[in-house]
């Protein structure tokens, strides 16, 4: 009881603020780093050579999978609220319209939920995503390149790579209370 009286408080805004901003940044000074592992990973037969600038999708696949993720971890209203600010920040940084952000974020969430089919698990879901989505499957050895399926090793690293790039909601919720 005492935790929640003393948690501090974070307006909605201010949280879409420092998610989309981080998200920014990792990309920015992470995505290098990120495509260096990608290109250089010992299960590819040929290197896909994805550019170091080249985190647009990247960074659709994450937040769209933490937009999912942060649906199941808080209340709906609350829930809508800071997907609404995220949604109106992320169209300001990419120039977009509000409906096309949304237009995006629905692509990519049936084609995430499609490649994962049947497993729910919103990790898996964004490697496998991140795998088609650079169309890595040409890169491969002739196997699995011809089920258009990731090797279970890559996939694996990949989803360690992946999993830096979720927002930790227990940890928030364990610290913050939010305010409208």
């Amino acid at each position: 009881m005492l935790k929640t009286i003393f948690k501090k408080k974070v307006n909605e805004d201010k949280l879409a603020n420092v998610l989309t901003n981080s998200m920014l940044h990792a990309m920015e000074v992470g995505f290098p780093d990120i495509s260096e592992l990608i290109n250089n990973d010992r299960d590819f037969v040929v290197k896909p050579n994805i550019s170091p600038k080249d985190y647009d999708r990247f960074m659709l696949i994450l937040f769209v999978g933490n937009l999912k993720i942060m649906e199941k971890r808080l209340e709906k209203e609350q829930s809508d609220r800071i997907k609404e600010l995220l949604i109106d920040k992320f169209s300001n940084l990419y120039e977009l319209k509000p409906s096309q952000t949304k237009e995006y974020i629905k692509s990519y969430s049936t084609f995430m939920s499609r490649v994962n089919y049947p497993s729910k698990n919103m990790l898996y879901a964004m490697s496998k995503c991140v795998f088609h989505k650079y169309n890595l499957a040409s890169y491969q050895e002739e196997y699995f390149k011809d089920m258009n399926t990731p090797n279970p090793k890559f996939l694996k690293r990949l989803n360690k790579i992946v999993e830096n790039f979720i927002w930790d909601w227990d940890y928030f919720l364990s610290k913050y209370n939010f305010v409208s």
